[in-house]
């Protein structure tokens, strides 16, 4: 059996307010983790034998504070399970949080020497043309938001050019570089057209489509791959929420009803768990 996973969740997860009423991260009945951001994927591998947890990270923060919060949540999980190594499954943000959490932390903690394993899901490795439409065009939000409390500058850090500005830096491909004999790391991506596009993700979807073409509605196939030789494949007729297992109606135009999803979605998270060291 492999190392403990870690299901690493994105930016401005969702399931925000019944999480932390009913405990969903941590609540082993699968009736309550069909309501988690990863919906029921957790109690789905438990069962198969896999030692699974949730990470927990600051809701929109930047992308330094998230990896901060993911690395205290990594050393506790190591602590607990007296495991040497983890492995990160990680959706969309997660997979930024994690390579910036090992980049940070490479010559103090080295909490790369505890991971064996990075998979990552439709993670806007170079940025999104989403987050640099809303920011540009609705500049005066961010800063509204934050007078009433509620910190977004995560997505400052999910603009193309940051994220781009972070790849290229000569230090960054020479810490990620060194990692690869260590470090197994893989890459997947969503795609959808615009019809089976969850209603939400249609604008995001079109803005996306005419600069980098195919995406998930939130994230482009090509931001996705990180780097070609990661690079696993794509999830077809998948949007950005389909990847966690969640449905919605615009599914019926493919004729994939809720259970169809969940368990095809189920299926792949357990193949990627099956292949991990």
């Amino acid at each position: 059996m492999s190392f403990p996973i870690v299901l690493a969740h994105g930016v401005c997860r969702f399931d925000i307010l019944w999480n932390e009423s009913l405990d969903v991260d941590n609540n082993d009945d699968p009736r309550i983790d069909r309501i988690n951001y990863f919906r029921g994927i957790r109690t789905m591998l438990m069962n198969k034998g896999y030692t699974v947890y949730h990470s927990k990270v600051a809701w929109a923060a930047n992308v330094d504070k998230r990896a901060a919060d993911l690395k205290e949540n990594i050393l506790k999980i190591l602590g607990e399970t007296k495991a040497e190594k983890i492995n990160i499954i990680a959706h969309s943000m997660g997979g930024l949080d994690t390579r910036h959490m090992m980049f940070n932390d490479r010559n103090d903690g080295k909490i790369h020497e505890h991971i064996a394993s990075l998979t990552t899901i439709s993670t806007p490795h170079a940025g999104s043309p989403f987050a640099d439409w809303g920011l540009d065009n609705l500049s005066r939000i961010p800063g509204i938001l934050k007078k009433i409390g509620l910190d977004i500058d995560a997505f400052q850090d999910l603009r193309t050019d940051s994220c781009n500005a972070f790849n290229e830096r000569p230090e960054v491909i020479a810490f990620e570089l060194s990692c690869q004999s260590k470090i197994k790391c893989q890459t997947y991506a969503g795609q959808q057209n615009f019809w089976g596009i969850f209603n939400l993700l249609k604008e995001p979807f079109q803005i996306i489509e005419k600069k980098e073409g195919e995406n998930d509605g939130l994230v482009s196939v090509q931001s996705a791959k990180w780097r070609d030789e990661y690079f696993k494949g794509t999830l077809d007729e998948t949007d950005h929420l389909n990847e966690l297992g969640w449905w919605d109606v615009a599914q019926l135009m493919k004729g994939e009803t809720p259970d169809k999803l969940l368990q095809r979605i189920h299926n792949f998270y357990a193949e990627i768990a099956n292949d991990l060291p």
